[in-house]
């Protein structure tokens, strides 16, 4: 165990991030002795993270680092830290039947002292980049699209297998694939009715998914519509 690095928050990122580095995991609220600390991670929630940092700051030895895994939240939040400050934000969400290696070749956003943050990520298994701090909303509402809704569209997508006949799991099962080969190529043009303008599967869909997901639907399809061929997006612009 490295006890000279020390995580507070044993939530889903301190859990992993402690167990892969071997460092000392403690509950947020715990009064920590921190003598011999030089790195001190943060994984308490965001609107904790500045209160715990001016707590335990003057508890830590000149020099010492201190870093909290926030996307949102600024790097000004450890501002009372004297020693090198960063923020690292695994891209990739954490589970914690997964395992310590979880974050292995995940990307990681990093704001502020690059040597301390980017060392870090690579300790974690992660490819670490800059981010500046103004661009953090930005970035993290890019980690919400790709990943939260993700889900919301894929709870969305299986009530409506449900409502075809299939049953829960059997449509979680059929989708996995179709939604892995999105991903591969989620770089390229959508395929699909808007893609094709085809107006009377649009207009079929709008029936079918009710007053519930047809604004999601319609949403959707007019995010879509810049992606497409002019004609098709013509086509089906007025259901959308």
């Amino acid at each position: 165990m490295h006890t000279t690095t020390v995580v507070i928050g044993a939530g889903r990122v301190g859990t992993v991030v402690a167990a892969r580095l071997g460092a000392r995991l403690l509950a947020r609220g715990e009064d920590p002795d921190l003598g011999g600390c030089r790195l001190l991670l943060l994984a308490t929630p965001d609107s904790e993270i500045a209160q715990v940092c001016r707590t335990l700051a003057p508890r830590l030895e000149p020099g010492a680092g201190v870093v909290h895994f926030s996307g949102a939240t600024s790097i000004s939040a450890l501002e009372a830290a004297a020693g090198p400050r960063a923020c690292v934000h695994p891209l990739q969400t954490v589970w914690p039947d997964r395992g310590p290696d979880q974050l292995e070749g995940a990307h990681a956003a990093v704001t502020g002292d690059w040597e301390l943050g980017a060392g870090l990520a690579r300790a974690l298994g992660m490819t670490p980049f800059a981010l500046a701090d103004e661009a953090k909303p930005a970035y993290h509402a890019a980690s919400v699209f790709a990943s939260n809704y993700v889900v919301t569209l894929t709870h969305a997508a299986v009530s409506l297998l449900e409502r075809a006949g299939l049953g829960r799991e059997a449509a979680l099962e059929a989708l996995r694939p179709l939604q892995h080969r999105t991903v591969d190529v989620a770089g390229s043009p959508p395929t699909g009715p808007i893609a094709r303008g085809d107006a009377a599967t649009v207009a079929a869909h709008l029936r079918a998914v009710g007053p519930e997901l047809e604004p999601l639907y319609q949403a959707l399809g007019r995010a879509t519509l810049p992606m497409v061929p002019p004609a098709s997006a013509a086509a089906v612009r007025e259901l959308l």
